[in-house]
């Protein structure tokens, strides 16, 4: 049996979500035990989208679970702080 699964949670996100890799910006993660949010923003200009997914990791490999448009209320500040900087970039 194929055991299936990443690494990192990132590598989880970057091979399954639907967007292609130039299109994504991993701006950081927060693991907690078996969980993790991975934060994103989409596009290679503006307008940037962000995006938010949660992995699990099972038998030591992550797995991207789901995620939806936008960050959540607990998104940590300085995921926040990366993504106003790359807008920041583009005037």
């Amino acid at each position: 049996m194929e055991e299936r699964g990443y690494q990192t949670p990132e590598e989880a996100v970057l091979a399954e979500i639907d967007i292609p890799e130039r299109f994504v910006t991993v701006l950081g993660s927060r693991i907690r035990r078996d969980e993790a949010h991975v934060y994103l923003l989409t596009n290679d200009r503006p307008r940037f989208e962000e995006y938010e997914c949660i992995c699990v990791r099972e038998d030591g490999l992550w797995q991207e679970s789901h995620g939806w448009g936008g960050f959540s209320l607990g998104t940590p500040r300085v995921i926040k702080k990366a993504a106003n900087e790359i807008r920041s970039r583009f005037g």
